[in-house]
């Protein structure tokens, strides 16, 4: 049927293109808009039916959608982050405070790039495929429960995403079937005590070393109460009190993140956290009171999606390997948990890129190369599935 990574590769000077625009102008969670009308322009002038969600950003696109069958669905989020970038980047960031800092820009420019090359050879394929362009992967609900909510999930088979890392090399992909990413929640802690006079703390009932006791007795959670083969986070990320050197606070407030691979071991944490929280301030004689919210679920991907998808990378003469799981989150989860897929880490590390930073590190960067393997990957799948039909 063709050769899909050659394809991506004539493509590609077009998908560096795109990335690089995205790249300079990053909007932030439910802020896409000027992305969104471009990959909408983008989708409709190869002829597929665009669907923007209503009243917000993001869009959904199906090639063939006369054809008859299950949909095959490929997935990017659109997103930047609020952080300034410092990568020395002659296209990076026109915006002061916003970043492309996790590779988002690259996932759309190479869903982009498929989009192209399949409505190019669309009479190969005797089904309907479905791009969903996803808004605020960042941000807690994200895009992915939005797209759920307005039905842009309805009728999909099989569920396809990519997210690029600089810690694999290029021509690399890593992933594992189950559990890839955790499930992430927030928590917040508020210990109200009595507040007064810095020189006289007897006559106070002061929350911010009972606070300090709470942060200590967190940590024996996933020490002592959580079984030492089941992976578990539970961290205190801020911590908030008073307005003055000299007057200690009538409350103090902490919030963190709560992370597992199961969902049992999920719900157990919230419980302990409260239980905790509330103890330890009354046996000071103080109040904590606990919010919980629950975030991305685990994401866990399904066995044959996996195979599918590993014999796609190595259709195109990719290496791949089967990587731990990670603590991280990711709200693709939301649509595993519905239908079949499989989510997985695209290689973009490279010596050029050696001293760059991390997913969401203000120096974060990518091999470019990268975007041809990602374009390539998703065309692959599609034509994959013609092969079987």
């Amino acid at each position: 049927m063709g050769n899909a990574l050659q394809w991506a590769r004539d493509s590609h000077p077009q998908i560096v293109e795109f990335r690089r625009r995205f790249h300079r102008h990053p909007e932030v969670a439910w802020e896409e808009i000027q992305t969104t009308a471009f990959v909408a322009d983008r989708c409709r002038s190869v002829g597929l039916n665009v669907r923007l969600l209503e009243g917000r950003t993001g869009l959904v696109a199906d090639l063939n959608a006369d054809r008859p069958g299950p949909l095959l669905a490929f997935r990017a989020d659109l997103d930047a982050l609020p952080i300034q970038e410092e990568a020395p980047l002659p296209f990076r960031s026109a915006i002061a405070g916003k970043a492309h800092v996790c590779g988002h820009d690259a996932h759309t420019a190479m869903l982009l790039g498929a989009v192209g090359i399949l409505a190019r050879i669309r009479e190969q394929l005797p089904f309907p495929i479905r791009f969903l362009f996803q808004p605020a992967e960042e941000v807690v609900p994200g895009g992915a429960k939005a797209f759920i909510d307005a039905g842009y999930l309805d009728g999909v088979a099989e569920i396809f995403g990519l997210h690029v890392t600089p810690q694999l090399p290029v021509g690399t992909l890593g992933t594992r079937s189950g559990a890839l990413m955790a499930s992430m929640d927030r928590f917040e802690l508020t210990v109200t005590g009595l507040g007064g006079h810095g020189a006289m703390p007897h006559l106070t009932h002061d929350p911010l070393p009972v606070a300090a006791e709470i942060v200590l007795a967190l940590q024996t959670i996933v020490g002592r109460r959580v079984d030492p083969l089941e992976p578990a986070v539970v961290s205190v990320c801020q911590i908030a009190a008073g307005d003055a050197f000299n007057v200690i606070p009538q409350e103090c407030r902490m919030a963190g993140t709560a992370r597992s691979l199961s969902g049992g071991t999920g719900k157990r944490l919230e419980q302990w956290i409260g239980e905790i929280g509330e103890g330890v301030a009354r046996a000071h004689g103080l109040k904590a009171v606990l919010k919980y919210e629950h975030g991305t679920p685990v994401l866990a991907n399904r066995a044959e999606s996996v195979e599918k998808m590993l014999r796609a990378f190595r259709a195109l003469g990719g290496r791949d390997q089967e990587i731990p799981a990670t603590m991280g989150g990711e709200d693709f989860a939301f649509y595993l948990e519905r239908v079949p897929g499989c989510f997985a880490f695209l290689g973009a590390g490279s010596e050029a890129t050696r001293e760059g930073g991390s997913l969401h590190h203000p120096r974060f960067g990518i091999d470019e190369e990268a975007l041809a393997w990602g374009s390539a990957t998703f065309v692959q799948l599609a034509l994959d599935r013609a092969a079987q039909e």
